[in-house]
């Protein structure tokens, strides 16, 4: 018989500690052989012939795509490496009880630590078992991946709250931003029309491309009106986005449950769905408006504002008296909040904006804000550019959002 190719040559294998040491070296060598050809070999019958491997290759995508969906959705983690380690101990079971594969995988590797005489039916038993189970584990966790990233694109995002508080400080806010772009999309172009109103929006996080602390938000009450919000979650960074995609969240509830509902029950009911066991304060104003009768109701919490230009230029600010706290900490019913209604007349246009704009036009200064408003009058684009041209407030960055809207 030809001296096989995994063996030492006898005459070279020396006694003593140093004959076991290269004994030793040969096994390792073909362990890896045997191991690696192996595993190849796998790879390559299934990429040539998958049709004969699809009951596996199939069950192993589904269950992969199981558990992608359930940790984008907020499944907590113990309860994927539960099923992760389920569907690799049925593997094994399933392979042991129909091929004894793994059996036979466990005498191929102390056969072949012994010598190569069997190598090639080794590398075979090594094929159908480790291979073809780490064959099935990378279309498992190919599939999760998949589906964890196309649930993240497709899942509704008040479903995918949960996945992204849980993943913010590992991920420094991607996800949260991830939602909040989806959320504010359509806000943060320059013109966007719903109905009879113009509506304009920005939001920057105080460091860009971060998630953010304020909101802005647009959507639609059963019967029809226009409900058009800014929010802003106090501080800022990672711990201010966690909350504030729980607002988004709140609003996704509560909005469907407005019909009839005036701007503070709006806000109440928002309130009511929050977690109060964060501090964080959430001022906000927010406004419903009727298409039919062009009826603008607005409430305000805490010192977020809402000003409302006239065609004619004068400035009013909304629910000046409001007198509601700041949301999120079960507070803001306690004193009765006020609403404002007033009739929104063609051309005429209202700017709702966080301190971090207000604070570009001097700190705390709302004078020199109503001033600006006033100067430019009810023209949503100048408006827009002259807010994004002014330099950040000196006493430094904020999160910035501002939502424009006008009566076409």
């Amino acid at each position: 018989m030809k001296e096989n190719e995994f063996e030492a040559p006898r005459e070279k294998i020396e006694s003593g500690a140093e004959g076991k040491l290269q004994d030793t070296a040969y096994a390792i060598g073909r362990e890896a052989k045997m191991i690696s050809l192996g595993v190849g070999y796998a790879v390559k019958d299934t990429l040539e012939n998958p049709q004969s491997k699809l009951n596996e290759l199939a069950t192993s995508a589904a269950v992969g795509t199981g558990l992608g969906i359930m940790s984008r959705l907020g499944a907590p983690g113990r309860v994927i490496a539960m099923g992760t380690g389920m569907a690799m101990t049925t593997k094994f079971a399933y392979d042991e009880l129909t091929g004894q594969r793994w059996s036979k995988f466990g005498t191929a590797v102390k056969d072949t630590w012994q010598s190569g005489e069997n190598m090639q039916e080794n590398i075979a038993v090594t094929r159908d078992s480790l291979g073809s189970f780490l064959v099935d584990t990378g279309i498992g966790l190919a599939a999760k991946g998949l589906s964890n990233r196309v649930t993240a694109r497709l899942a509704p995002p008040s479903l995918l709250v949960d996945y992204a508080i849980r993943k913010a400080d590992s991920d420094g806010g991607k996800a949260l931003l991830s939602l909040q772009n989806r959320w504010e999309k359509t806000y943060n172009l320059s013109n966007y029309r719903n109905g009879k109103l113009q509506i304009s929006g920005f939001t920057q996080s105080a460091v860009p491309g971060q998630a953010r602390g304020d909101l802005l938000r647009v959507g639609k009450t059963p019967d029809g009106k226009v409900i058009l919000s800014a929010m802003d979650v106090e501080g800022h960074g990672v711990g201010a986005a966690k909350k504030a995609v729980t607002v988004h969240a709140a609003m996704d509830a509560v909005l469907p449950k407005a019909k009839g509902k005036d701007a503070s029950e709006i806000l109440t009911l928002v309130d009511k769905k929050l977690d109060a066991s964060d501090e964080r304060a959430i001022t906000a104003a927010l406004s419903t408006f009727d298409p039919v009768t062009n009826k603008l109701d607005t409430a305000t919490a805490s010192s977020q504002f809402a000003f409302l230009i006239r065609k004619s230029g004068r400035v009013h600010q909304l629910d000046a008296k409001g007198g509601g706290l700041g949301l999120g900490n079960d507070m803001y019913s306690l004193m009765k909040p006020g609403h404002e209604v007033v009739r929104l007349n063609h051309g005429d246009t209202v700017v709702m904006a966080s301190d971090g704009v207000y604070d570009r036009f001097g700190y705390g200064n709302l004078r020199a804000f109503k001033n600006f408003l006033r100067s430019v009058g009810p023209n949503p684009d100048k408006l827009r550019r002259l807010i994004l041209n002014k330099p950040v407030a000196e006493t430094g960055a904020d999160d910035t959002s501002f939502l424009i809207f006008s009566r076409l």
